[in-house]
């Protein structure tokens, strides 16, 4: 309670702008982004490819027909997870979000964030009732340090917590660091997380179905990177998770 006056107080004396709308936020409780530009995000529905979540364009005579659809990219190239799902596309208010929650150290974006992964797996439920454990994809401890937080593991802590279901950090690591992935090719994408990542604690994951948690899906490189290593400690199944999915 007394947090929330406080805030209140603060946004009376020092009121805080949108980032997106620059209107004035009325009970921010810290937020950067208001509420109605929330609301604008562009979320990802079908047709999208049903291993990979890439939104897809169909003809008319496809329209309405109850296929699995599949892009390019997943019928040439084989996944360790089952499937990946995100919540929106990486534009707009959706990146600049992101954006100010990872490198601009605005935490609290966390919860607004986290909120939407909850209500997409409210309304999807298509893996949520066989996750048995939720790693977020881990940093390197030279980008821990220098970022301070894993913006993956706030957002698992969000969800486990809703859900109650464990979230471990630790299990797997990032035991090489790796160059950013902006800017890469697809291929040099695939080259830099190769054997990036490590399962220390297999006995953790050894026959549980598993939900791997990131911030954006681009080329699916590293969690293709983190979800092979599971399946070579044994991981039952695989499958992931993301705020946003570059398109």
């Amino acid at each position: 309670m007394i947090e929330y006056v406080t805030e209140g107080l603060l946004n009376l004396i020092f009121p805080l702008n949108c980032r997106i709308c620059k209107k004035p936020i009325r009970e921010s409780k810290g937020y950067s982004i208001c509420e109605d530009c929330f609301q604008t995000i562009e979320l990802i529905a079908k047709p999208y490819c049903v291993k990979c979540n890439k939104p897809l364009s169909l003809s008319p005579d496809w329209e309405g027909l109850e296929v699995e659809l599949w892009c390019v990219d997943c019928k040439n190239k084989h996944f360790s997870f089952e499937f990946s799902r995100s919540v929106g596309k990486y534009s707009g208010v959706l990146k600049e979000a992101i954006h100010l929650f990872k490198y601009q150290g605005e935490k609290k974006l966390a919860k607004p964030l986290g909120n939407l992964l909850i209500n997409y797996l409210k309304e999807n439920p298509e893996f949520r009732e066989l996750i048995d454990l939720i790693i977020p994809v881990p940093l390197h401890k030279d980008n821990l340090k220098e970022r301070g937080f894993n913006q993956s593991v706030l957002l698992g802590e969000i969800i486990g917590n809703y859900f109650s279901i464990p979230v471990k950090e630790g299990v797997l690591i990032k035991k090489r660091l790796t160059p950013s992935q902006v800017n890469l090719s697809k291929k040099e994408r695939e080259k830099n997380m190769r054997e990036a990542f490590l399962v220390q604690r297999p006995q953790e994951v050894k026959e549980k179905n598993i939900l791997i948690l990131d911030d954006i899906f681009t080329t699916g490189s590293t969690v293709e990177g983190c979800a092979r290593e599971l399946k070579k400690a044994k991981a039952k199944n695989v499958y992931v998770l993301t705020l946003a999915r570059s398109v």
